[in-house]
């Protein structure tokens, strides 16, 4: 949810950098999984652990996905199974909770709603979390979610979004200093899979912006 508000503009529409966004959402639920436990990183292959339904749709879509895949994958290989659905799930979420509403609206007949703010601006959430990540470029100690989403956050090509006026080379240059966060990992996968996912999705949006 944090990083798909980053990629979205306040009237309800994705930011110019969201090229790549479902795969970072596809990245950040991997990341939650490896953190709750669910799936272990082995040999650089991906194992379901727990396979049981968290009760979170966005989670259990991207287990229900890792289970099917019929073998034991890369996290990369996994980003183009998981991501498939995934954006319309974190929407609806936001929706239901009242972070965002769903606004009806068309392009050449194609049905394209945006999702603005509910409170018609910046949502709660996301001036929350643009708060951590002033801190983290500012030198603060930072906690690993903050660490996770800014990681995401620069791999799917949103430093403007979420780093407005700051070049990425200084984002790049603070979470190399901060490594390893104030806190440790919930669990060793998830930076093992972080690190991982981050290649990936490098590898896709330079992809992305070679081929545009």
């Amino acid at each position: 949810e944090d990083l798909l508000l980053l990629g979205y503009q306040d009237d309800g529409t994705p930011t110019q950098d969201a090229g790549t966004l479902d795969y970072g959402l596809a990245g950040a639920v991997l990341v939650e999984l490896a953190a709750a436990g669910r799936i272990s990183l082995s040999g650089g292959r991906v194992s379901v652990t727990d396979p049981k339904a968290t009760g979170d749709p966005v989670l259990d879509h991207g287990l229900r996905r890792i289970t099917g895949y019929g073998r034991e994958a890369t996290p990369g290989e996994l980003l183009d199974g998981i991501r498939g659905g995934l954006r319309d799930l974190v929407l609806d979420g936001l929706v239901a909770r009242g972070v965002l509403r769903r606004e009806p609206h068309r392009v050449l007949l194609v049905p394209l709603p945006r999702y603005p703010s509910a409170n018609g601006g910046q949502p709660d959430a996301e001036t929350a979390t643009r708060a951590k990540l002033d801190l983290l470029v500012k030198g603060e100690p930072t906690d690993t979610r903050t660490h996770t989403l800014a990681t995401l956050a620069l791999a799917t090509g949103l430093t403007a979004s979420a780093f407005p006026g700051v070049a990425r080379a200084t984002v790049e240059r603070r979470l190399a200093e901060v490594s390893e966060p104030a806190e440790p990992w919930p669990v060793a996968a998830v930076r093992e899979i972080l690190d991982e996912v981050q290649v990936s999705i490098i590898a896709i949006t330079t992809m992305f912006m070679t081929s545009g």
